[in-house]
Formats: C-alpha cells, structure tokens, sequence
C-alpha cells in the first residue's frame, strides 16, 4: 500500500511539474511575442479618384451702382447712376473669355448704365481659379458719393454677406444674380445685433436663370447697425452681394459694394485691412454708435457663446500689434471697435472657439471741410470700405485689378513656413518672400492682370486709397466643383 501511495504521489508531482513547464513555456513564448514583431497585415478599401468633368469656369461682375427711386409710388425701385468699369483676364493670357450680359428688370437705366456680367471661359482652357474679374465704379450724385470696388465672384449655393447697415441715412441693398439658364428659389436670411430677424418676404424668392433681382434690405430689417446676411438657393447658384451707401445730414458719406465672405471657420483671416486715418474707439465702449470708426464685425453661427481673440498685425511689421478679447452671443452680429490706431495697413486674425464670421470696417474723410453738411463741396463727403475675411489660395492664383486711385495687392501668410510668392504684372515677375504669420503689399497697375505663384495657404486681398475715397475686396480661392474627389464603391 505504501509503495502504491508512492506512485500516485510520484505521479501526480510529474504531472504538476509538467503544468509548471508548459507554463513557463507559455509565458517565454508571450514575452518572445512581445519583443518579435508581428507581420502586419492591413486591408486597404478600394478607391478610385475621379476627376469631374471640367465645366466652363465663370464669374458674375454685379453691374453697376445702384439708388432706390425717390418717388413714394416707386420706392422700391433701384436704378443705376452710371455705368462699372471692368477688368478681366486668364491665365494664359490668350484664353478667350467670352462675355454675357444678365437681365436686370428691375433698373430702369439698365440700356443706358449696363447690367451684371457674365464672364467665363470654355472647359480646359485654363486650369482651376485661373479667371478673373473685378469692377470699379466712383459716384458723385446728390444721394451716393465715394468710390467702390468688387471682385467678380463664383455663383454658388450659399454665401454670407457681412456688411452694411440700415439705420438712418444708411441704404443696404442685395444683389442676386442667377447666371444659370434654371429658375433659382432664394432665401435671404438676416440676422442682427438682436439675433435673427423674422421676414418671410425674404424668403422663397424667385431669380429667374439670366437675370437678376435686387432686394432692399431696409424693407427686411429695418433699423439694423450690424446686419449678416445668408443667402441659400436651390435650382439655379446665385452670385451675391451688398451694395451700402451712406448719408450724413445732407452729404452723402461714401458707398460700397461687398463680395461674399469665407464660410463659417473658428480661425478667420482679414488681410490688408487699411486704416487710412489714424484715430478710433476703446474696444471697451459697448455704446460706440455710427460706423466712423474700425471696427470688426462678427457672428457667432453656433447654438453657444463664444470667446474670441483678435489679434491685428501691422503689415509693416514695425510693432507687434494688439489683442482684444471678446466674448459673442450666438446668433447676434456685433460691431467690435478696434481701438485707436495708426494710420496703415493691418492683418486682423480672429480665433474663437466656435465658428465665427468676420469682416472689417474703415473709413476716411474728405479733404478740408468738404464733410460740412451744406458746404459747396459737400457731394464728397468721404468714404469707407468692408474688408472681407478670406480662405486661403491654392498653389497659383490670377488678380483683377479694376481702374481706381493707388491699388495696392495684400498678402498674408497664414502657413508655418516662409512663403516665396511670385508676383507676374504685364509679363514682369518679381519675388516677395513672406515669413509664417507675416504679411506683404505690392503696389499694382490700375487695370492690370496679377498672376501668382507659390500661393498656396496665402490670404489676399485688394485695396484702393485716395483723399476721400477708400475700397477694398478679398481675393478668394475657387470652388470646389472642379477639384478631384475620391470614390469608395460600396
């Protein structure tokens, strides 16, 4: 008996011994396991990049400047006070463009002054975004007086237009232009420093292909100081934008015609936003009032509040600039003073934690007393501009320059490295380097084509600057229609 309990036991202790072994294995192996690479083995989803079919490139120029009707039976009435003046180009500079004139039923001067433009140039003639127009227009009439200038822009589904104003002796006017051969149905939607404004009137218009449709904003939202703009369609694209003129007392007190701004971002880019006198208000005034002071207008799109900073950034590069920090209610545009500044040109960037819409706001009196309400000179009585943020460009660019005093082309890189810009003027090319988070100008010929190289992430934009006239307008990258796309089939 006890040599048989000896076996069992001698058995049962081999075997414990064995589990013991097999462990230790078990455990060498893992550890192997984790020191050994392990052959990978990843499994790519088939995909195909497919490049749309190139469409014919085009731009709509929103015609000329417009008034409403002084007689009470046609109030609403828009009427055209003289004709823009216009430069287009490409690059290569021997694409054809081929030019389209839209309806404009609603002005009556439309035979005489002219109407929107239609430029545009056929498929693979030249390469994405390498078209350009731009218009310029001075007025000197008892109502409107002052110079103004705009980018020929893109027909898209939805724009923001940040600009304008409808309080006393402060006319907005939309400009909807429809270069589609389909009906577009179009809302416009407002929102002020009061949140939204509810007008169902904006909503559902018709902008029938080939035409367009001018709508008073003062007829929409009366008495707003800083009203947005948000124009949507369905069928036909539309190309918008927002003509304001100004009136104090008795002189007309400037005029401007304002392109869309970059879509809703969280960081917003507004370059060459000139300062022509030097003066301003402490941002922390919450009762600024008027519009004769910088200013940066923003909405926050969101359903929170938002913390903004605002950083301006000489372009000389001569100081480091400033910063204000603001806090926006959401859906409530707001007018935020700059400060008091230094004549110049600034970048203005603007972080937020939500996305924001952004444009700046100058202005510039006439020479000696001509601003006096009365006086013989009155019809000049000074002027402003809107400077709109902008999205970055692509690797080349091509620049309209309308005729216009002192036009001068901004440049902001917003990349992490130094950017070597190619600037190309009536055949002459010459190089401007841009450090990360600087900013460059170049003097340009009234008239004239500019053609860019080396641009990609750059901000852009063009100013114009004489006694008693001042405009600006952003020079935005192209669409995304033409651009590659990468398909996964299912």
């Amino acid at each position: 008996m006890r040599a048989e309990r000896a076996r069992t036991l001698a058995r049962i202790g081999g075997r414990a011994a064995g589990l013991l072994v097999a462990a230790a294995l078990a455990v060498a192996v893992l550890g192997a396991a984790a020191l050994v690479p392990w052959p990978e083995h990843r499994v790519t989803p088939p995909s195909l990049v497919v490049q749309p079919a190139e469409s014919r490139q085009q731009r709509v120029c929103p015609g000329p400047l417009l008034t409403l009707a002084d007689d009470a039976a046609a109030a609403t009435t828009a009427s055209s006070i003289g004709g823009a003046d216009a430069t287009l180009g490409a690059e290569p500079d021997d694409a054809e463009i081929a030019e389209t004139p839209l309806d404009a039923p609603g002005n009556p001067q439309a035979d005489r002054d002219g109407t929107p433009v239609v430029i545009e140039v056929e498929p693979g003639t030249v390469d994405a975004g390498m078209i350009a127009g731009a218009q310029s227009q001075s007025a000197d009439t008892e109502t409107i007086a002052g110079f103004a200038a705009t980018a020929c822009t893109e027909a898209t589904a939805e724009s923001w237009l940040v600009a304008g104003a409808t309080t006393l002796g402060r006319t907005s006017l939309v400009m909807l232009a429809n270069p589609t051969d389909v009906a577009a149905t179009v809302d416009v939607r407002v929102t002020g420093e009061t949140g939204a404004v509810e007008a169902g009137s904006a909503l559902g218009i018709i902008v029938p292909g080939g035409s367009q449709r001018v709508v008073s904003l003062a007829g929409l939202a009366p008495n707003l100081a800083s009203p947005i703009v948000h124009v949507t369609s369905t069928g036909g694209t539309i190309a918008a934008a927002l003509e304001q003129s100004a009136v104090d007392g008795l002189a007309p007190a400037g005029v401007e015609l304002t392109g869309p701004a970059a879509m809703p971002a969280s960081t917003q880019i507004i370059p060459g936003f000139v300062v022509a006198e030097s003066g301003g208000i402490d941002p922390a005034d919450d009762h600024a009032e008027g519009d004769a002071f910088p200013a940066v207008r923003l909405l926050a799109t969101g359903d929170e509040p938002v913390d903004v900073t605002i950083g301006l950034v000489p372009e000389a590069g001569s100081t480091s600039g400033s910063t204000i920090e603001a806090t926006l209610q959401p859906g409530r545009a707001t007018d935020v003073p700059l400060g008091v500044l230094d004549a110049g040109a600034y970048t203005v960037r603007i972080e937020a934690d939500g996305p924001v819409l952004a444009a700046a706001r100058a202005s510039v009196t006439a020479p000696g007393d001509a601003q006096q309400p009365g006086s013989a000179d009155a019809a000049a009585a000074g002027d402003f501009a809107w400077t709109v943020s902008t999205s970055p460009l692509l690797e080349d660019a091509v620049v309209a320059v309308p005729d216009g005093p002192s036009p001068v082309l901004h440049l902001a890189n917003e990349g992490e490295d130094e950017a070597e810009v190619q600037v190309t003027i009536d055949g002459e090319t010459r190089a401007v380097a841009i450090d990360a988070g600087s900013a460059a100008s170049v003097e340009v010929d009234a008239g004239s084509m500019v053609t860019l190289a080396g641009v990609s992430g750059v901000h852009a934009s063009v100013s114009f600057g004489d006694e008693g006239e001042l405009a600006s307008f952003g020079v935005q990258p192209p669409g995304p229609l033409d651009a590659p796309i990468r398909v996964f089939p299912r």
